[in-house]
């Protein structure tokens, strides 16, 4: 039987196939958001064309495709009319848009209220305040919704009809009861959200249906709802230990810990953690994250390495990981992510003097990073959550010097996983369960996920990271406002 995994990012859509337990071909489609400082969306359209072409490629590649398995980013929704007409732009996790409703939030509900229930703290990036905000800004848009669906749920619909959407998506919302795993009727009613306009939530694996016949497909394809796509990364790269994590090196950086019960303490959940149910029982994993990981990177070639060849493989060749580079750079270019979660904190270069090369800047951005993720260490330990090891996946992960400089400054081993597309064999092995390939998800894990060289620190080294890891801390601790400037 081949089965594939559907990973639908915001940069793009690719589509991974597989026969038993073979890895057969992956397809990839990128498309582009709407960028400004602090705004940023996409046209879901042009996230479903992308979608139903990787879908034709697969397709033509193999024709006994059978099942297909969705997974999505987070957050972000789709509105739709009584006809299925989009109404507007779909609004990004790292749009600012929804900040004041946040305040709304907080009065009328409590943020700590807010946290018990759906296991995130209150904040900008998700869902409801971004809903709260197009009902006090675009009432003849909102009044004409019929349907509000994320990624997942919308590709899931357009596909088969069937409107559902996975437990681990739809707590991203902040909608979501993670302790019922149900839709919050406390939530709904306090803002007087309409709940039959959502998705019916459902188990991570639970099939939807056959593609409709009008997108031309001769053979039945049943499509399955998986999960959120950090969720799918954390199964493709084999999370399945508590108190090991998944480093996700993608656009933004993803830390995602394995943990067994939901901490007593609220560190987490004031960090801006959150908390998601995972795919076994009484499991919980938490996304601590960087937004400008890749992104930041790619920031550096564009715009400091215009006129150099390979900027990255010329730098990687001088980067010495024992040596720190001695500049400390806060790598919050799009605001930060936990814990602070101030989508106002800018970036910095600290350190800098007239023998300071490019680099010197580049491997700053790579501890930078690597900084932040420690920062984000410090608080799952004072939760009782101690990371023993660590699986590093993505982009970032096929740089070796990274992965020994964040291991020189974590100071825990960091496996690298082979497969370069985590996010659609975790989609695969969801779906391999689902249809008896797999005894469970362990068994799909073994099979499918292969690892690589594991990376220990190097003892000295950490030393020296940690006396500017002291300075690092103070001075990230600032948060200062674009309207200072």
């Amino acid at each position: 039987m081949i089965y594939a995994g559907l990973d639908i990012g915001t940069t793009g859509t690719k589509i991974t196939l597989f026969d038993g337990t073979n890895e057969l071909i992956t397809f990839y489609e990128k498309y582009n958001s709407k960028r400004t400082a602090f705004n940023d969306e996409i046209d879901a359209n042009i996230i479903f064309d992308a979608v139903i072409k990787v879908i034709n490629e697969a397709i033509k590649y193999n024709d006994n495709l059978g099942y297909i398995g969705v997974t999505s980013f987070g957050e972000t929704f789709v509105l739709l009319d009584k006809e299925d007409n989009i109404l507007l732009p779909s609004i990004l996790y790292n749009d600012v848009r929804g900040k004041d409703e946040v305040n709304e939030i907080n009065k009328k509900i409590g943020e700590e209220r807010v946290g018990k229930i759906t296991g995130l703290l209150t904040h900008e990036m998700y869902s409801l305040p971004k809903l709260l905000y197009i009902k006090n800004n675009y009432s003849d848009v909102y009044n004409n919704i019929n349907k509000i669906l994320l990624i997942e749920d919308f590709i899931v619909y357009k596909l088969t009809g069937i409107r559902q959407i996975d437990y681990s998506l739809a707590s991203r919302t902040m909608l979501f009861d993670i302790n019922k795993l149900e839709w919050s009727d406390e939530l709904f009613d306090a803002f007087n959200l309409d709940k039959n306009k959502f998705s019916i939530p459902v188990k991570s694996g639970t099939i939807a249906g056959n593609i409709k016949k009008i997108f031309g497909f001769s053979k039945d394809i049943k499509i399955i709802s998986v999960s959120h796509d950090q969720f799918s990364v954390a199964i493709g790269s084999g999370l399945t230990k508590f108190n090991d994590a998944i480093d996700g090196c993608g656009t933004c950086e993803c830390f995602i810990p394995l943990f067994k019960e939901t901490p007593t303490n609220n560190k987490m959940y004031k960090g801006g953690f959150g908390i998601i149910p995972y795919s076994f029982a009484n499991a919980y994993i938490s996304y601590p994250l960087i937004f400008s990981g890749g992104a930041l990177i790619e920031w550096f070639i564009n715009n400091l390495c215009i006129n150099i060849e390979n900027p990255l493989t010329k730098f990687d060749k001088e980067i010495n990981t024992k040596m720190p580079s001695k500049l400390l750079i806060s790598p919050h270019f799009l605001g930060s992510g936990t814990p602070y979660m101030n989508s106002y904190s800018l970036g910095n270069i600290y350190g800098l003097n007239i023998s300071s090369t490019l680099k010197d800047i580049y491997q700053g951005i790579l501890e930078g990073v690597a900084y932040e993720m420690l920062l984000n260490i410090e608080i799952l330990k004072e939760c009782g959550i101690k990371i023993n090891h660590i699986y590093a996946n993505g982009g970032g992960s096929k740089n070796e010097n990274w992965l020994q400089i964040k291991t020189n400054i974590l100071n825990i081993p960091i496996t690298k996983i082979l497969n370069h597309n985590a996010g659609t064999v975790g989609s695969a092995i969801i779906v391999g369960t689902t249809i008896g390939e797999f005894n469970n998800i362990d068994d799909g894990i073994k099979k499918l996920v292969k690892f690589g060289k594991t990376y220990y620190p190097d003892k000295l080294a950490h030393k020296e990271y940690m006396k500017l890891f002291k300075l690092y801390k103070k001075i990230n601790n600032k948060k200062i406002k674009l309207e200072s400037f």
